[in-house]
């Protein structure tokens, strides 16, 4: 059985709005061999469109891969090698990374750990990088005039690695430009958080929409929260869904499109609209629609043809994993808000039954938990084969969303 699949990690800027994805395949640190099918796979077999959409993507690169052909495969305005702090650096490949950079191919230093030691060894290739990503696990004593020393060489400072909401606050201060780590996925709880009128008018009408109200009605609640309406028609006419003829009223949502997939979309039409006035919710959108779908396809591939309810279940056990990080309110306190089966809440909190299996697969490929991930596949039998395309189209999905934002 094969155990690498391509994975990527978003890196964003001090307002955190999304800026590019760091590729990989699992278990990938440089080795030229996975690179290499890394490369394969966004030029053929995925295709980078596919995997980046609109962004960039910072590619890991060990010493033989940075002569190696492939190199210079991909489009140079889409991808960033970063290369890798064990790399040897000579004269060779200085003077290739100069040729290549006369070219329009762009660099970057791999979490690299700030030592005086580090700078040194660096100095001869920092003219040819664009960027330095800084590895914060393995970097506590960093000072702002170090930041501000690196960006008068040129280099934008990307902090890696960031584990928590204070690590993040730290790096901001110091002067780091971007980004990227697990913080984003962990609850930042504010005191005496509350809910905004558009939200609490969503949290009503999805609500409504679990209990079966009759259609008179629930148009009748929508109409009553105009810009709630506006909002969704709008956002459900957009290129994230694709529909043959535009929606025109809620009614008219309603008979085309059905309960499930309305309350779907209310949902995320919630997550969307806090984006508004907090940019770092925009990476967390995108999770919420890559975990979504996740859990959907991996419904599909492990149960022949699933049925709607059990379609739904699988959504919203992968939106509301989430959905406290967008309240920055405790887990339970958000769920009560909400009309949720117990079903739903064991799988989120005790990781029971079906859907807590579901989710902690999902946990498992985003956390690049490769004893996760096998032990899922050997349960159910199924080979990475079947998992990849899966991440993939999840991946497209995310794209498309992030494209329709805008």
């Amino acid at each position: 059985m094969g155990s690498s699949y391509i994975g990527r990690q978003p890196i964003v800027n001090e307002r955190g709005a999304l800026e590019a994805y760091d590729l990989f395949y699992s278990g990938n640190q440089g080795n030229t061999h996975l690179t290499s099918n890394l490369i394969n796979d966004l030029q053929s077999a995925f295709g980078i469109d596919r995997i980046l959409g609109k962004r960039i993507g910072f590619i890991r690169a060990d010493y033989p891969f940075i002569f190696h052909e492939l190199l210079e495969l991909l489009p140079k305005e889409r991808v960033i090698y970063a290369l890798l702090e064990e790399i040897v650096i000579d004269e060779p490949l200085c003077e290739h990374l100069k040729r290549l950079s006369s070219l329009g191919y762009r660099f970057a230093l791999n979490d690299f750990a700030f030592t005086t030691e580090n700078i040194e060894k660096f100095s001869p290739v920092f003219p040819y990088l664009e960027f330095v990503k800084i590895d914060i696990s393995r970097t506590t004593r960093i000072k702002r005039e170090d930041i501000e020393g690196l960006k008068k060489l040129g280099l934008i400072v990307i902090g890696a690695k960031i584990e928590s909401h204070d690590k993040h606050a730290e790096c901001v201060a110091k002067g780091f430009s971007y980004f990227q780590g697990y913080f984003i996925s962990k609850p930042k709880i504010l005191e005496n958080p509350s809910f905004s009128l558009d939200q609490e008018a969503v949290i009503q009408l999805w609500n409504m929409l679990q209990c079966e109200v009759e259609i008179d009605t629930l148009v009748k609640a929508f109409e009553l929260n105009h810009m709630v309406s506006l909002k969704l028609i709008r956002f459900i006419n957009s290129a994230v869904f694709s529909l043959r003829n535009p929606v025109s009223s809620i009614r008219h949502v309603l008979t085309l499109m059905g309960r499930e997939p309305l309350s779907r979309w209310i949902m995320l039409l919630m997550f969307s609209e806090a984006q508004k006035s907090d940019q770092n919710t925009i990476p967390l959108i995108l999770m919420v629609v890559n975990r979504t779908e996740l859990m959907v396809k991996l419904l599909g591939l492990i149960t022949k043809n699933p049925t709607k309810a059990q379609n739904a279940t699988a959504y919203f056990v992968g939106m509301l994993s989430l959905i406290h990080l967008l309240f920055h309110i405790p887990h339970r306190d958000v769920l009560k808000r909400l009309n949720v089966a117990p079903e739903i809440e064991r799988a989120l909190f005790e990781g029971d039954g079906f859907y807590g299996e579901l989710l902690s697969m999902v946990r498992s490929i985003e956390m690049l938990d490769a004893e996760g991930i096998e032990k899922f596949l050997e349960k159910h039998s199924l080979e990475y084969t079947a998992l990849e395309p899966l991440i993939a189209e999840a991946m497209e999905k995310v794209n498309q969303f992030d494209e329709a934002m805008g």
